[in-house]
C-alpha cells in the first residue's frame, strides 16, 4: 500500500472537502490563521515603519535630551566624544492671535540647524514645499499648516509672543529631528534662538536636545557616560530603539493574549468536530488495515490528507489576511504618519506555518486515537477512555503556547487570561445551573417545554459550549455598545460635578496669582489646587531602574519620564492608604525635619512595577539625587476630585529639595469667559490649562478606538460562536436523529420535533443572553463604584430588545444547523 498512499489521501482529500463538518473545521481553522497572520504582518508593518524613522528622522547619529541646560562640562564633554554638535530648545506654550489661542510645541535654533537632513518650508500653504537653506533669522517664526489654519494666519502676518512680535516668514512642513519631539500631535513653531532667549521662558521647563555626530564606538562610551554622570537625561541613538517600538510591541502582546479566547472557542469547536472525525478515520483504518495494510500506514494517509487540507487553506488566508492588514494599515495611518502597506509573502508564509504547527497539536487526538487503537477497537467504535483527555491536554498545550509567546509582563497576563477564565467559568456555572435547575422545576411535569429541558440537561456538555460561545460574544457586544457609552456619559457628568470645566496642569507661583485673580474677576470657583514639582526616578534599591523592572509596563515606560511629586501631611480626600502608614503631621519640629525622605506610592504602580513597602527609590529632583523610603501606598478614592499623584512626600521635605514649584488646579467658571483666556495667555504663554470640554473630547475618542477595536474582536467571535453551534449539532446529529425517529414513532407529527428544537435553541440564546447580560450589569456596577462610588443604572429598554435579538439570532442559526436532523423518519430507526 505504500506506493498509492498520496493518490489515496488525495481522493480522500477531495471526499472531505464536500462534507459539511470538514467546512466548519476548515472555516475555524481560516479565521484563526487569518487573526494571526494579519496581527503578523500588521506588526512587521509598524515595527519596519518605526526602524525607518528611527534611521531617518533622528536628525542626528546620537540625541541627548535634558530638562535644562547641560553644565559646560558636560557641553565640553559631548564636544570632546563627537565630531559635531549643535543644541536645539523647546517648549510646550499657547500661542494667541487675535480671539484664537493654539498648543504648540515651540522650538528655537540657531543657523547651525539642522545637523543632518533638510528643513521643508513653503512660502504659503498652497505653495508645493522646498528645502530651506538657512535657519529662521532673528525676527521670524515659521509655523506649521495646521497651527497657520488653527491661528487663522497667513505667511506676513505678526505673531506676538510675549509682547514680543514675530513676523511669519515660512509655513514648516518637515524637520529632520522630528523624531525626537515625541509621536504626539503637537503644532509646531520654529524661532531663532536669539528671540527664544528674550522671551524669558524659565529654564526648568526648557527641554534642550543635543544633537550629535558620532561614530559606534563614540556612541558607546556617550552611552556609559550618560547612564553614569546623567541619569536625568535621555539618550537615544541611530541603532537604538524607537521611542514607540516598546509601546508597540506591548500592544501587539496584549493583543495576542487577547487572542486566547479566540483559541478556546476554537479548541471547542475543533473537539466538536474530531468527535465526528475520529469515527470515519477509524472506520477507514479497519478497511486499510483489514487488507494487510499496516496501522502506521493508515497514520500516514491521515497525516498527508490533513497537510492537503491546510495547504489549501494557504491561498484563502494570505487573500482575506492581506486585505485585512492593508484596512489596518489605512486605519492606522491616521497615527502613524507615513506608514504606508506593503505586501509581504515570506512574513505571511512563515506566521501561516506556526499556525499550522498550533493546529496540528489540536489534530494529535485524531492521530493517537488511530496509532493506539486496536483492529476490534475501530472495527466495533468501542469508547477510548484517554480521547477527552487527549483533547484537553492539547487545548492546554496550544493555549500555553500563545501565551508564552505574547506574554511579556506576568501581571498583565495574569489578569488577561484570569478575567477571561473568570468569564468562561460564570458563562459555565449559569448555564450548568440554569439546564439543572430547569430540568428540577420541570420533571414534575408533562409538555414540550419540561421535555426539551430535560433533553438539553442530558447533553449539558454540549449546550454548555453553545451558551458559552454566545455569551462570550453578547458580552463584548454589550460591554462595548452599551457600557462604554454610559461610561463616557457619565465621565462627562462626573467631571463637570467635581473638576469643574477648566483645568491646569503647570502653572508657577505668577502664573498661578494670574489664574486666581482671572476666576475672582470671572465670578469663577477654584474648586481644587494642588502644589508638585517634578522630579525623574533614576534608581530602585540602588538599581538603575531598568535593571530593577524587567517586564515592560506604563508606570515603567512614565518613570523613564519626570513625574509630578506632591508633598502633604494629610492623606488628600480623594486617595485612601491601603497599606503602610501615613506620616502626618509631625509634633515637633526636629522630627519633621528627620522623617522628611519617606513617600506614599500609588498602589496599582506599585503593583505594576513590583515595588513594597521599605523600597529604596531614587530620584533626581533638579541637580539633586534624593533618596526616599517607601512607608505606605494609596488609591483613588472617589467624589473628591480628580488631581491625584502617583508620588507623594511629607510637607517637611520641600525644605531640602532645589527645585521650581509648580500648581494643577480645576476650575468652574461661565464658558462664555473662556474668550477672554487670550490674554492671559499672551502675558504667560507657558502656562498650561485645558477646558474639559477639549479633554472629555480626547476621552471620547479613546472610548471610540476601544469600540472599534473591540467591536472588529467581537465580530470574529461571533462567528467562532456560530461555528461552535455548528459543530456542536454535527457532533450530536446522529443522536438527535435517533431522538426524533423516536419521537416520531409514538405517533407524534414531525412539527412536534421542529418545536422542542425550537424550544431548545430558545433556551440556549435566552440563558447565553442573560448570562451577558448579567456579566454586563456586575462589570457596571464594579467600575461605577470604584470611579465614581455611583449606582450603575443600564438602561433595561436596550437590555430587553438586545436579548430578544440574541434570542432570535441564535433560534435561526440552531435551527438552520439542524435542520438535517429534523430530516429524520421512522424507517430509520427500524432500519437500525
Amino acid at each position: 500500500m505504500h506506493k498509492p498512499i498520496l493518490p489515496l489521501a488525495w481522493r480522500l482529500f477531495l471526499e472531505d472537502g464536500r462534507t459539511v463538518n470538514q467546512r466548519v473545521l476548515q472555516a475555524t481553522q481560516t479565521i484563526l490563521m487569518v487573526f494571526i497572520v494579519t496581527l503578523t504582518l500588521t506588526s512587521q508593518s509598524v515595527q519596519q515603519q518605526l526602524e525607518h524613522n528611527m534611521a531617518n528622522l533622528l536628525g542626528a547619529d546620537a540625541v541627548v535630551t535634558h530638562t535644562g541646560a547641560l553644565s559646560a562640562d558636560e557641553f565640553a564633554y559631548l564636544q570632546q566624544t563627537s565630531s559635531a554638535v549643535i543644541y536645539t530648545q523647546s517648549l510646550k506654550t499657547t500661542l494667541t492671535h487675535a480671539d484664537k489661542w493654539q498648543r504648540v510645541s515651540l522650538k528655537a535654533v540657531d543657523e547651525n540647524y539642522p545637523l543632518q537632513g533638510q528643513v521643508q518650508v513653503s512660502n504659503s500653504q498652497s505653495e508645493a514645499s522646498y528645502s530651506a537653506e538657512f535657519a529662521p533669522a532673528p525676527g521670524e517664526i515659521w509655523l506649521d499648516p495646521r497651527l497657520s489654519s488653527g491661528l487663522a494666519i497667513a505667511v506676513g502676518d505678526i505673531l506676538t509672543i510675549t509682547d514680543t512680535p514675530l513676523t511669519v516668514t515660512h509655513i514648516l512642513h518637515h524637520e529632520p529631528d522630528r523624531l525626537m519631539e515625541g509621536h504626539n500631535v503637537d503644532m509646531r513653531a520654529l524661532v531663532n534662538r536669539q528671540d527664544f532667549t528674550q522671551l524669558g521662558f524659565a529654564d526648568d521647563t526648557i527641554d534642550y536636545r543635543y544633537l550629535l555626530n558620532a561614530d559606534k564606538a563614540q556612541i558607546d562610551q556617550l552611552f556609559t557616560w550618560q547612564q553614569q554622570q546623567l541619569p536625568s537625561a535621555e539618550f537615544r541613538h541611530r541603532q537604538g530603539s524607537h521611542p514607540l517600538a516598546l509601546f508597540w510591541q506591548r500592544t501587539e502582546n496584549f493583543i495576542g493574549l487577547a487572542s486566547v479566547i479566540l483559541l478556546f472557542m476554537a479548541a471547542i469547536a475543533i473537539y466538536q468536530v474530531s468527535r465526528i472525525q475520529i469515527r470515519k478515520e477509524q472506520h477507514f483504518s479497519a478497511v486499510c488495515m483489514s487488507v494487510g495494510a499496516s496501522r502506521f500506514e493508515g497514520l500516514k494517509v491521515s497525516i498527508y490528507k490533513w497537510l492537503m487540507h491546510i495547504a489549501s487553506l494557504l491561498p484563502i488566508v494570505l487573500v482575506i489576511a492581506t486585505l485585512c492588514h492593508f484596512a489596518i494599515v489605512d486605519w492606522l495611518s491616521a497615527t502613524l504618519s507615513n506608514l504606508t502597506w506593503q505586501p509581504n509573502f515570506a512574513t505571511a508564509g512563515l506566521a501561516f506555518g506556526a499556525c499550522a504547527l498550533l493546529l496540528a497539536v489540536f489534530q494529535l487526538p485524531v492521530w493517537l486515537s488511530l496509532k493506539q487503537a486496536s483492529v476490534r477497537q475501530l472495527v466495533f467504535n468501542l469508547p477510548h477512555p484517554q480521547r477527552a483527555i487527549v483533547s484537553l491536554g492539547s487545548a492546554i498545550v496550544v493555549l500555553m503556547v500563545v501565551t508564552a509567546i505574547y506574554s511579556d509582563n506576568g501581571l498583565l497576563t495574569t489578569m488577561v487570561l484570569g478575567s477571561m477564565a473568570a468569564c468562561v467559568a460564570l458563562i459555565a456555572l449559569v448555564s450548568w445551573l440554569s439546564l439543572t435547575l430547569g430540568e428540577k422545576l420541570t420533571q414534575r411535569y408533562s409538555g414540550l417545554f419540561s421535555f426539551a429541558t430535560f433533553m438539553m440537561r442530558q447533553r449539558i456538555v454540549s449546550k454548555s459550549t453553545q451558551i458559552m460561545g454566545v455569551g462570550l460574544c453578547a458580552f463584548l457586544l454589550l460591554f462595548t455598545l452599551m457600557l462604554l457609552r454610559d461610561l463616557g456619559n457619565t465621565m462627562h457628568k462626573y467631571q463637570r460635578q467635581y473638576d469643574g470645566n477648566l483645568f491646569v496642569s503647570q502653572a508657577d507661583s505668577t502664573q498661578m496669582q494670574a489664574v486666581e485673580s482671572w476666576v475672582l474677576k470671572q465670578d469663577g470657583e477654584m474648586r481644587q489646587q494642588k502644589p508638585f514639582m517634578y522630579a525623574k526616578l533614576i534608581r530602585v534599591n540602588q538599581q538603575s531602574l531598568d535593571e530593577f523592572a524587567t517586564r515592560p509596563s506604563e508606570s515603567l515606560a512614565t518613570f523613564k519620564r519626570s513625574i509630578r511629586l506632591h508633598w502633604t501631611d494629610v492623606v488628600p480626600s480623594n486617595n485612601r492608604v491601603i497599606n503602610g502608614q501615613w506620616w502626618g503631621i509631625a509634633p515637633q519640629e526636629t522630627q519633621r525635619s528627620q522623617n522628611w525622605q519617606q513617600i506614599s506610592v500609588e498602589q496599582e504602580v506599585m503593583t505594576d512595577i513590583g515595588l513594597t513597602i521599605g523600597d529604596q527609590l531614587t530620584f533626581m529632583v533638579g541637580e539633586q539625587a534624593v533618596n526616599f523610603t517607601i512607608v505606605a501606598s494609596h488609591a483613588y478614592k472617589s467624589g473628591a476630585g480628580s488631581i491625584t499623584f502617583w508620588v507623594q512626600m511629607p510637607t517637611a521635605a520641600i525644605e531640602y529639595l532645589r527645585a521650581p514649584h509648580y500648581y494643577m488646579a480645576s476650575i468652574e467658571t461661565n464658558e462664555d469667559s473662556f474668550s477672554t483666556l487670550g490674554h492671559l495667555w499672551q502675558q504667560h504663554p507657558t502656562l498650561r490649562m485645558v477646558s474639559m470640554r477639549e479633554m472629555m473630547a480626547r476621552f471620547d475618542n479613546t472610548l471610540t478606538l476601544v469600540t472599534q477595536i473591540i467591536s472588529g474582536f467581537a465580530m470574529m467571535i461571533i462567528c467562532l460562536a456560530s461555528i461552535v453551534i455548528v459543530s456542536s449539532v454535527l457532533a450530536y446529529e446522529r443522536q438527535e436523529r435517533k431522538k426524533n425517529s423516536v419521537i416520531m414513532s409514538f405517533g407524534l407529527p414531525k412539527r412536534t420535533c421542529l418545536h422542542i428544537n425550537l424550544i431548545e435553541w430558545a433556551l440556549t440564546g435566552g440563558i447565553a443572553a442573560s448570562g451577558a447580560m448579567f456579566g454586563t450589569w456586575l462589570a457596571g456596577v464594579l467600575i461605577y463604584q470604584s470611579q465614581f462610588s455611583l449606582p450603575y443604572a443600564p438602561d433595561f429598554i436596550w437590555l430587553a430588545g438586545t436579548l430578544l435579538v440574541i434570542m432570535v439570532i441564535v433560534i435561526a442559526i440552531g435551527h438552520l444547523a439542524s435542520r438535517n436532523s429534523l430530516s429524520s423518519s421512522v424507517r430509520e430507526l427500524l432500519a437500525e
